[in-house]
């Protein structure tokens, strides 16, 4: 019950302060792009040439058990780095707005939504790129690609409420954004990104499949874009739980912990 009404609080506050959140969001932007010549545009270009290099590397390894594989690549690429990107901005959100936090009587989550509205942003643009790829490619788009709104929903939900978790615990123990960082990099090589999971033993790939959970919003991607088929129930399911389970989370540790923030930034 109490969870529910921060939650419907946390929502009011956010309607109550959007154009301080559009604010925010507009200063983060212009603060990643300043002194930068194509601006946005790198958000698009960013991930062609990631996908051109790691293609001309991985392709030739993997081209015969992946099908379209600059559109594997690319698709994977795209939704894992926003789940890693998305956190590690958010851990940061707190303790990098301690002035802000001291002046204003502000709540302090507006600071990591806004760090998270950010990075919506730049997946926004990214997904340009998916679809010049798609284009590219020649890759048909059929009926099944309007699951994918739900693929990104629940990614969103898991996505912030994991980076709710490191923006209060990192504010607390700084060591954590440190270590997430060290984490990610071994999470990016436990995730098909660029290889399929069918090359990995079969031990490796029923822990990527129940223990990894970025696993199911790549997979679901590509059931819908290079599959073409419908999503497996059980996979749904998967992404929903991961992406509530961790919203519930997120808020809970929170709002446990609001009233203590600001002694530590």
């Amino acid at each position: 019950m109490q969870l529910y009404i921060y939650l419907k609080g946390a929502i009011t506050n956010a309607i109550k302060y959007l154009p301080l959140l559009q604010n925010l969001i507009s200063r983060n932007l212009k603060k990643k792009y300043r002194r930068s010549i194509l601006g946005y545009l790198w958000t698009v270009l960013n991930p062609l040439l990631v996908m051109l290099i790691m293609n001309f590397v991985f392709s030739e390894m993997f081209k015969r058990s992946i099908p379209n594989y600059p559109v594997y690549l690319v698709s994977g690429r795209v939704m894992f780095f926003f789940i890693t990107g998305s956190t590690q901005s958010m851990s940061r959100s707190i303790i990098g707005n301690g002035n802000l936090m001291r002046k204003t009587r502000v709540p302090y989550h507006m600071f990591s939504l806004a760090n998270f509205g950010t990075s919506v942003v730049d997946f926004l643009f990214s997904l340009i790129a998916f679809a010049i790829v798609l284009v590219f490619t020649k890759s048909p788009v059929t009926i099944h690609v309007i699951t994918f709104p739900l693929t990104v929903l629940a990614m969103f939900m898991f996505s912030y409420g994991l980076g709710m978790v490191l923006a209060v615990t990192n504010t607390f123990v700084q060591d954590v954004g440190q270590i997430y960082g060290v984490i990610t990099t071994a999470w990016m090589y436990l995730t098909p990104i660029f290889y399929a999971i069918e090359d990995m033993p079969v031990q490796a790939r029923q822990i990527i499949r129940n223990f990894n959970p970025a696993f199911p919003y790549l997979e679901l991607t590509r059931i819908a874009f290079l599959q073409h088929q419908w999503p497996p129930q059980g996979l749904l399911l998967a992404a929903f739980g991961w992406g509530i389970g961790f919203s519930i989370l997120g808020l809970a540790v929170y709002a446990k912990t609001k009233d203590k923030l600001i002694l530590y930034v």
